[in-house]
């Protein structure tokens, strides 16, 4: 074979080699797009849980209609007798008020008007998107004086688990008329849990990759992630606060947990951890401490009649 022939032979190899590699890298464009609109759809619009759950003999179910046209979908335990304090109960993420039953019936058994609302995009509820407190704290304002309305001068509280947590730690931030609030298992700053989310499930170096594609969303769901950070929303709460987080979470690790209480300024705050807790059976890890954390502070926020 002669060198010319080498050399053109080589040439085509070269150009069908660039050829490849451009289609290569096209597809890998094309697929990391797909995968950034797959994960960061996701991310706003988790899955719907409880949605048409039929509502229980002993509660009632509400509608309200927030400024923006999107309707909340709620239900309420009443107690006997005229309640002595209102809680609204918050669900995490791609769950829903169906599964806050038993809490709506322990509040109301206490003489607490309880009150579970699915979120926005969560449920029953109206919402094209979740926004991890951005809208959802106020939201929690309009429920709250719904309530005032009805029950004039009772102190009116929060419990939120997760992406419930979050919210009510937002709310309380922006929001003076919460008078307490009980917070589980929550994450400190948005764009820090979606770090720690991709870097406990792979040994590969791309944790960056939990900012961007919260960035993503962001973008689509037209919120700032990054103004989604509960250890600053704690720095502004003043009224009582419990917030527990189990030591063995599997889902949001404890250090976000130590984070939020690093920045509380309430000398009513009080950070319990508990041993063996996981992010879905918080309770399980200790239950004798659990119970005496919470009815110890409900005792105090909420006393009584004796």
């Amino acid at each position: 074979m002669s060198r010319g022939t080498m050399l053109t032979r080589w040439r085509k190899i070269g150009r069908r080699l660039l050829v490849s590699g451009v289609v290569v890298l096209l597809l890998g464009l094309v697929s990391c797009g797909l995968t950034t609109k797959l994960v960061s759809e996701a991310i706003v619009q988790p899955p719907r849980k409880g949605v048409a759950a039929p509502v229980p003999e002993d509660f009632a179910a509400r509608t309200f209609v927030l400024p923006d046209k999107v309707e909340m979908r709620v239900w309420e335990a009443r107690p006997k007798e005229l309640p002595r304090a209102a809680i609204l109960v918050l669900h995490g993420v791609s769950d829903s008020k169906a599964s806050q039953v038993e809490g709506l019936r322990y509040l109301a058994r206490r003489g607490v008007y309880a009150m579970a609302p699915d979120f926005r995009a969560h449920g029953d509820s109206g919402g094209k998107f979740a926004t991890y407190g951005y809208q959802e704290k106020n939201d929690l304002t309009l429920l709250r004086r719904a309530i005032e309305k009805e029950f004039p001068g009772i102190p009116v509280g929060l419990w939120g688990t997760s992406y419930g947590g979050a919210v009510a730690l937002q709310a309380m931030s922006v929001d003076g008329g919460f008078d307490f609030g009980i917070i589980e298992s929550t994450f400190a700053d948005l764009r820090a849990v979606a770090q720690d989310q991709v870097t406990m499930r792979t040994t590969l170096p791309v944790s960056g990759l939990g900012p961007y594609f919260i960035d993503a969303a962001g973008k689509l769901a037209s919120f700032d992630p990054g103004a989604v950070a509960p250890e600053r929303a704690i720095e502004k709460v003043r009224a009582p606060v419990l917030h527990l987080h189990g030591e063995a979470d599997e889902l949001i690790p404890i250090a976000q947990g130590w984070r939020i209480a690093s920045h509380a300024k309430g000398e009513n705050y009080r950070f319990v951890p508990i041993a063996r807790g996981t992010h879905y059976h918080l309770r399980a890890g200790d239950p004798a401490k659990y119970h005496r954390e919470v009815e110890g502070f409900l005792d105090k926020v909420v006393p009584r009649v004796r």
